[in-house]
């Protein structure tokens, strides 16, 4: 990207090499709206509201709530009925098809997390202007052509020793689950690897009998792998 002179932006000082640069879109303050869906364990909640962007404040407290329980499908009925009341009525048609592909998309992806704010409504289109999302690491075997190249961060806050990434690597090439965790290189504790039920309960017994700064290592293999992944 081009240098550009000498600036001052924030605490910052220097000559700016690298920076983000938001979509520009011109538009009205009312034309901006929020968008938020997250998933707990009985549903995913999708929250909207009609007055988005930086000012939004408590969204927990200003936003509309819309419940999708596990196993229902989210409709236009629901969203316009509930979601949408306070939307301009020339956005809500646009709006409503909008939501349900944000959310079936959500749901092919394996999101846990999707955030947009603002969501521009200008001249009968759509506009992103800004979006943070999580996926769900545990569904790499189904979605890892669809995502593309992803990097997680290893657990813990350090790097991923050899063992583990090599662990890591098979597991996202199988539908099973192979999981490697070294919690204390200098444990004394060191379990057998076993079926993911198994597994928790050697750490939780080691854990319960005192063990827990001895015990050395998490492992799991289950989901059905074959026998040369076992191996």
């Amino acid at each position: 990207m081009e240098e550009y002179g000498q600036t001052g932006i924030g605490a910052c000082k220097g000559r700016l090499k690298n920076f983000i640069i938001e979509p520009f879109v011109q538009h009205q303050q009312n034309e901006e709206f929020y968008i938020c869906i997250y998933s707990h364990r009985t549903a995913d909640t999708i929250l909207f509201h009609h007055e988005g962007g930086i000012d939004i404040g408590d969204v927990d407290a200003k936003a509309v709530k819309l419940e999708v329980p596990v196993g229902s499908d989210l409709t236009e009925d629901k969203i316009k009925s509930i979601l949408l009341t306070k939307a301009p009525d020339n956005s809500k048609e646009c709006l409503t098809k909008f939501i349900v592909s944000l959310y079936t998309t959500y749901r092919d992806l394996h999101f846990t997390y999707l955030e947009i704010n603002p969501l521009v409504f200008t001249g009968g289109k759509i506009y992103i202007l800004d979006l943070a999302a999580k996926i769900d690491q545990t569904a790499e075997y189904l979605c890892k052509a669809k995502w593309g190249e992803v990097e997680f961060p290893p657990p813990f806050g350090r790097d991923a020793l050899p063992e583990e990434a090599y662990i890591a690597e098979l597991d996202a090439k199988s539908g099973a689950s192979l999981k490697l965790t070294i919690l204390n290189k200098s444990g004394r504790i060191w379990t057998m690897v076993a079926g993911g039920g198994a597994s928790v309960i050697y750490a939780d017994t080691i854990c319960d009998l005192g063990g827990t700064s001895e015990l050395a290592n998490y492992g799991e293999y289950s989901g059905a792998p074959s026998e040369q992944q076992t191996l």
